[in-house]
């Protein structure tokens, strides 16, 4: 009997132990680091494989506001490649690719390419005190009307290269390591 009542405290501590991590959201940066040491293996990766675009996006637009309320435009960062990652804090695939996003950035960003991380929260300010908490200095958005058709997902994160002239040339949806030298290589042949 003392044998059975050991047993039974035992799955109780462990239910216990996983409601607290679920109903606390603990288990997100968790579930986050698990899926980084997975990244970290490079087997997931974006599909690079062709160079031509994969669509044609000259005429599609997309509206945006960025940190401090200003409207912008997908049309207004011709002229550079674009790296936009759709994501959400609530988002562990997305906190996951979030370190190796910020390498790409930090290496190839600001003067050689645009990068917009499109925050799909519903309250934007926890998007930016998640950008602050975890030190990166990407730019982020939020959407200042719907997705255009074309970019319009149901999957998160999801992850659109454009060339300089607008046309796309990467798809990605769910996680992937962007910062791999192949997937560099492949961002300065957009430059």
């Amino acid at each position: 009997m003392k044998k059975n009542k050991k047993e039974i405290l035992k799955w109780v501590a462990t239910i216990a132990v996983i409601a607290v991590f679920y109903f606390t959201g603990w288990h997100r940066p968790l579930i986050a680091k698990l899926q980084q040491a997975v990244l970290s293996t490079g087997i997931i990766k974006p599909d690079i494989s062709g160079n031509e675009p994969i669509s044609e996006l000259a005429d599609t637009d997309a509206h945006f506001y960025d940190e401090n309320g200003n409207r912008v435009s997908l049309s207004e960062f011709r002229g550079k490649p674009v790296f936009l990652n759709i994501w959400a804090t609530w988002c562990p695939p997305c906190r996951a690719e979030m370190p190796g996003i910020q390498k790409l950035y930090t290496e190839i960003g600001g003067e050689k390419a645009s990068f917009i991380m499109l925050s799909t929260d519903a309250d934007f300010a926890k998007a930016v005190k998640f950008k602050k908490d975890n030190g990166y200095d990407f730019p982020i958005y939020r959407l200042a009307a719907s997705l255009p058709e074309e970019l319009d997902t149901e999957s998160l994160p999801t992850t659109y290269v454009f060339d300089k002239e607008g046309r796309m040339h990467l798809s990605q949806k769910g996680m992937a390591k962007y910062d791999s030298e192949e997937f560099k290589v492949f961002m300065r042949g957009l430059f």
